[in-house]
């Protein structure tokens, strides 16, 4: 036992150095001599009494300059001869601060969420009670990408809860980022800092033309956020007006998606109707989105143009080995890109008798031309005894529809303009007198309308959605004729 004294009493000489001004070093030969307690360690710190408010308190007649750790307030605090106060203040009666996050970090998953909203609790005091406002600001390590607001800039003292909202963006850079919250109030200043975190999105990018692309068939979900890239010059288009050119497929309809267009989107033109009293075709969609969706773009997108409507009558006679067809009319036109021109049933016939003449097929470049309206003419004069004139008949088949917009249709389908009708006699002594009929034409017109008006309900093609959604998109609904959208958008 005595050895062991011995020991201990020998460590503890080697612990301490007494200079000759009676300082103390610990873990050092040399203690500063400006200091009576001089302490070094590479791995180790000063542990000063910890006490809470009601311990501290109980102290009686505190030694200025005595020192405590507040465990009911977390900080440091010294005596001043007057009051206790934190080791930042000078005097009784300035400002205390404290700022508070509820957590350490926090993370958002924008597949579904693009704002977070986190809770900053602001505490003032000073010893005498004295309630001060606080203002407040705040700083981030977001892109522009992204904005961070505070609901209130300054508080009126005391403990009071301030909420920042952070509203950010699939394009906004996945990670770690920081938000600091700075306090001010008079002389003393504070500040601290939250870490967020963004979840990354998915990446895909179009460098190559497609047709009738479907991004839930290319490895998307939409569980995660979604940031799609449409290359320079690169086209994606639609091989049928009823199939949009892109959709979002069966991605999660709650995810939401970023789109930079920097090519080219079209929805295909509609068909021109085979025959009379069918509607046209409309145009087809560009996009097609079944979730939130953010779209940037810098190229173009255009829905289909509407097929315009086929006029006149065409009937088929089978004789055994062909079949004749009596037409008289004209087709519906197709509309931008690539509608093709109706009226094409003739296909059917070995002889075609009467006038007829299909609809234009539209172009596919957005500085071609759509299927332009077809004018197909007979003209016959005739003689029967006193009666003669001349037969003249029109059909015009309607236009298809430019980029987005509808096709249409002829006020006048069947034109008689030019048909006129007279009566002439031979009178003795005078020679051949011929008196014309007036308003033939213009009562065959009427007839004629009636008639059209009374069997055929059919309407041409709409315009194409340039985008039609589901969710909520970034562009506002409207029907657009611009150089980088034509067409609705909407749903």
């Amino acid at each position: 036992m005595l050895r062991k004294r011995i020991i201990f009493f020998f460590v503890f000489l080697q612990s301490l150095v007494f200079a000759q001004n009676n300082n103390v070093g610990i873990n050092t030969a040399t203690p500063d001599p400006t200091a009576v307690l001089h302490l070094e360690s590479d791995h180790q710190g000063l542990l000063v009494p910890r006490l809470s408010v009601t311990q501290r308190d109980a102290i009686t007649t505190p030694a200025t300059g005595l020192i405590i750790y507040n465990t009911d307030d977390n900080q440091e605090e010294i005596y001043n001869g007057t009051c206790w106060i934190p080791s930042y203040l000078k005097n009784c009666d300035d400002c205390a601060l404290d700022l508070a996050f509820q957590q350490a970090s926090y993370t958002l998953n924008r597949a579904t969420a693009l704002s977070l909203t986190i809770p900053v609790t602001v505490s003032q005091s000073t010893n005498s009670g004295q309630n001060l406002p606080v203002n407040l600001s705040v700083v981030h390590t977001f892109s522009p990408e992204s904005t961070v607001r505070l609901d209130q800039y300054e508080t009126t003292g005391g403990t009071t809860t301030v909420t920042i909202t952070i509203q950010t963006s699939v394009f906004e850079t996945g990670g770690d980022h920081f938000v600091t919250v700075f306090a001010f109030c008079e002389e003393t200043a504070l500040a601290k800092s939250v870490k967020v975190t963004l979840q990354a999105c998915d990446e895909v990018t179009i460098s190559t033309d497609q047709v009738n692309y479907d991004l839930s068939n290319n490895g998307v979900s939409g569980n995660n956020c979604v940031v799609v890239t449409i290359e320079d010059h690169v086209g994606i288009r639609s091989a049928s007006a009823t199939t949009p050119a892109f959709t979002t497929g069966l991605i999660n309809p709650n995810c939401n998606i970023g789109i930079r267009n920097r090519g080219y989107v079209f929805g295909k033109g509609g068909n021109g109707p085979q025959l009379m009293g069918q509607n046209g075709e409309d145009g087809g969609t560009a996009f097609e989105i079944n979730c939130n969706a953010e779209i940037r773009n810098s190229g173009m997108i255009y829905g289909g143009g509407g097929a315009g409507l086929t006029v006149g009558a065409f009937q088929p006679i089978n004789l055994g080995p062909f079949t004749l067809c009596i037409a008289a009319g004209a087709g519906g036109s197709g509309g931008m890109p690539d509608g093709l021109g109706g009226g094409g049933s003739q296909g059917s016939c070995s002889t075609v008798v009467g006038i007829w003449s299909n609809g234009n097929n539209a172009e596919s470049e957005y500085d071609d031309d759509e299927g332009a309206p077809v004018n197909e003419s007979f003209s016959q004069n005739f003689s029967l005894g006193p009666v003669q004139g001349t037969i003249a008949i029109t059909a015009r088949g309607g236009g298809g529809g430019d980029f987005g917009e509808p096709g249409t249709a002829s006020s006048q389908p069947v034109d008689f303009g030019g048909t006129s009708l007279e009566i002439c006699l031979n009178i003795p002594f005078i020679g051949n007198v011929c008196a014309p009929i007036p308003g033939f034409s213009s009562a065959l017109n009427s007839l004629a309308n009636l008639i059209n008006n009374s069997f055929n309900n059919s309407v041409p093609g709409a315009g194409g959605f340039a985008v039609k959604h589901s969710g909520t998109v970034s562009l506002p609904d409207g029907d657009y004729q611009s150089y980088s959208v034509r067409g609705k958008i909407g749903n």
